[in-house]
């Protein structure tokens, strides 16, 4: 199960009725984005070279092409980010390897030229980064990476095997670190300092910390009651500009394709397809505790720490804003 901090203080500070109504007036659902969302992922390509079996890529085929989301749909998004000033955080990690296409570097230019004050984020699995490429990362505009190290396509968590793993990682890269999580049969966690850039090496077992990706990872059995923060906090974009409520959600997998909630082909703003589309739908089921339906019945990401102050407050915004 993944913990999220959410405070009580916070839900009531961004609650308000327009997230649980889709909003027509253009400048209202700016505004809302503005003062709502603090992360915005986006898939700037298709490829990647992995088929962990803890991902959907182990049956996706993600290999045998590369399919890049176009540069004016890319350019569109961040110009929309800028519109608003944007300064949180734009991660370039969905469901590819970020790394393993050089356009990346193009591409943090763009997005740090129009938003100076974004923290400019991605994952990787580390298969593709050497020193010199975290330089460019760095001269590029990204404020911080996180390395996940990765066994064997099929190989399952071993503390012996991962601490292996990562101390070569670490030394290939030649960087000094620090070991600053360690949890035995969990994982760990090491930051690399390195200049103008957080460098952080993790390693997780998913067997035990990983979620099921919409039911199509046979991870766990875990039933879901509590409600979900992130269809209000984040915004994710396929490489096809396709938009999905969450994480866990992809395009590509023919039972998720009922669950995309916008396209921004069409040629809504990442406005529109926040605070009028059918992310609000998404964001009235999930704010409740109880059972919920298919695919976040089983989803253990992003679970609210639990309290009576927060099912109260929780209960009363719903009383207050959806009917």
């Amino acid at each position: 199960m993944a913990f999220i901090t959410v405070t009580p203080e916070e839900i009531a500070a961004t609650a308000r009725a327009e997230l649980f109504t889709k909003v027509t007036s253009p400048e209202t659902a700016k505004e809302l984005f503005k003062k709502t969302v603090s992360q915005v992922e986006i898939e700037i390509f298709s490829y990647c070279n992995r088929t962990c079996w803890f991902c959907p890529n182990s049956f996706i085929d993600r290999r045998s092409s590369n399919q890049f989301m176009r540069e004016d749909l890319y350019l569109r998004i961040i110009d929309e980010l800028a519109d608003i000033e944007y300064d949180r955080v734009v991660t370039y990690s969905r469901y590819n390897e970020p790394l393993s296409d050089r356009i990346i570097l193009e591409r943090l230019r763009q997005a740090r030229r129009r938003l100076p004050n974004a923290h400019l984020t991605t994952f990787t699995n580390g298969d593709y980064l050497t020193g010199e490429y975290l330089d460019e990362l760095r001269d590029a505009g990204l404020n911080s990476i996180n390395i996940m190290t990765y066994l064997g396509n099929t190989v399952r968590y071993s503390d012996v095997k991962m601490l292996t793993a990562m101390t070569s990682k670490i030394a290939q890269l030649g960087l000094p670190c620090e070991f600053i999580e360690a949890k035995e049969g969990v994982g760990y966690a090491a930051e690399l300092r390195f200049r103008g850039m957080t460098v952080k090496l993790l390693s997780r077992n998913f067997e035990r910390t990983g979620v099921d990706r919409g039911g199509q990872v046979p991870i766990g059995s875990y039933q879901r009651e509590s409600w979900c923060p992130v269809v209000f906090k984040h915004f994710y974009v396929d490489w096809n500009g396709s938009v999905a409520p969450c994480c866990n959600i992809r395009s590509d997998i023919r039972e998720h394709e009922a669950h995309v909630v916008a396209d921004l082909n069409d040629g809504l703003t990442i406005f529109e397809a926040y605070a009028a589309s059918a992310l609000v739908d998404w964001r009235r089921s999930l704010f409740n505790y109880g059972p919920k339906q298919a695919p976040c019945n089983s989803c253990s990401h992003s679970v609210p720490q639990d309290s009576p102050e927060m099912r109260a407050l929780i209960a009363q915004i719903g009383n207050d804003f959806i009917t």
